[in-house]
């Protein structure tokens, strides 16, 4: 339509973050050794350079250096295996330890409801991820019961490594979390003339999406901000590149309110982002059309290996859930006595068919030998000392009682 269109602005972003004069992009991708290197062959008496930058430049892309080297010879490349291998091992530490930190925090349990915050704080010097549209990170946050069963995930692969649950062109921003639909993919996602999203460059008009990571120090006043803008939902989220409506934090928050429907016990949750250089979808409207070269890289992309590459991970274990049901005050249940100092207890007034389920204050689920007459049970806790936790279930009621050991 005669207009411009800013497909990728790596060096806009790098302008725009608090690591000009600090750092150049030589830094990270061709990072430097101290040792004199002499950079001739056959001049023995020239001094060493130093300090010398290795010629590795690593990047994000290990998907498509490791598509070239498994199709060689159909490509026309002479160069090694082992200079693949040393560049994508290059580029999977650079992935792992300069990209991007994470960290899952328990903020409460209340009304049946665990909240939770994850920090993802962009490391890299641009965007995260920068470069090719295609690129996007996929924010996986599962939670787990006791017992090893799923009580929540969000951001689940299926057996084509697509994201589940995609109904919609697209997947926008999200400040907060609470279903399995909706999973956090940090992307630049462009529309053409008709506001409808593309992945064809050539038909690249408009930004719909733009929450990828801002390096830090990024701003919206910032002179090169016009060609590496933030779009969609990003923008008006506190928590996005901001800390108390600063710009500059180089970071985003998300909220996982994770309903617990009546669960109560411990919960694990474990928290990982995944990125993808040619995501599944990339390449839907590529499919619809056939030339040599179009036929080639579809026959190459689908004997690769698209599995996401793990970038960052963390993780809280055995979180107690004390909260997920409210204490009874039930007039014919007597529990006594309570405190108990050796741990013996006796259980009154419950009604037939009642099971008994007992946690500990870590929320983890305790075996106890149990004695059970007409109306009444008899128990002994553990030999540790605390609170424990009985949950009467029956008549399709839940109580809760709470037993002090001394």
């Amino acid at each position: 339509n005669g207009n411009t269109f800013v497909e990728q602005a790596t060096y806009h972003e790098f302008l725009n973050s608090s690591f000009p004069g600090q750092s150049t992009c030589q830094t990270c991708h061709m990072p430097k050794i101290e040792d004199p290197i002499k950079i001739a062959n056959g001049y023995t008496a020239i001094p060493g350079r130093t300090p010398f930058n290795l010629h590795t430049f690593q990047g994000a892309n290990s998907f498509m250096v490791q598509l070239i080297k498994n199709n060689k010879t159909a490509l026309g490349v002479s160069a090694p295996d082992a200079n693949f291998d040393s560049t994508l091992k290059a580029i999977n530490t650079m992935l792992r330890e300069q990209t991007l930190d994470i960290t899952t925090h328990h903020d409460t349990t209340l009304n049946d409801t665990i909240y939770f915050s994850l920090q993802l704080l962009n490391k890299a010097g641009h965007k995260f991820p920068s470069g090719y549209p295609s690129r996007r990170a996929v924010v996986q946050f599962i939670a787990l019961k006791a017992n090893g069963d799923t009580l929540f995930a969000s951001g689940l692969f299926d057996q084509n490594f697509e994201v589940k649950n995609i109904t919609q062109p697209y997947l926008p921003h999200y400040e907060m979390i609470n279903n399995a639909a909706q999973t956090q993919i940090y992307e630049m996602v462009m529309g053409d003339v008709n506001g409808d999203r593309t992945t064809v460059l050539e038909r690249g008009a408009t930004h719909l999406k733009d929450n990828r990571i801002p390096p830090l120090g990024f701003t919206t006043t910032h002179f090169a901000y016009d060609t590496c803008k933030i779009a969609g939902n990003a923008l008006v989220d506190p928590n996005f590149n901001k800390i108390a409506g600063i710009e500059g934090s180089g970071a985003d928050i998300i909220k996982y309110n994770i309903p617990l429907q009546g669960y109560y016990g411990s919960v694990t949750v474990l928290a990982k982002v995944y990125y993808q250089s040619v995501p599944p979808g990339w390449l839907s409207e590529m499919q619809n059309y056939s030339s040599a070269e179009i036929d080639t890289f579809m026959n190459m992309y689908a004997a690769a290996d698209k599995s996401p590459v793990l970038i960052a991970e963390d993780s809280i274990l055995n979180i107690p859930v004390t909260v997920g049901l409210n204490e009874v005050n039930n007039a014919a249940l007597r529990i006594h006595p309570n405190p108990t100092y050796d741990g013996k207890v006796s259980i009154e007034g419950i009604a037939t068919g009642t099971q008994i389920t007992i946690y500990n204050a870590a929320g983890q689920q305790v075996n106890v030998s149990m004695q059970k007459k007409a109306n009444s049970i008899s128990l002994e806790l553990p030999a540790a000392k605390g609170i424990y936790y009985l949950i009467l279930s029956g008549d399709q009621k839940k109580q809760l009682k709470k037993i002090i050991r001394l």
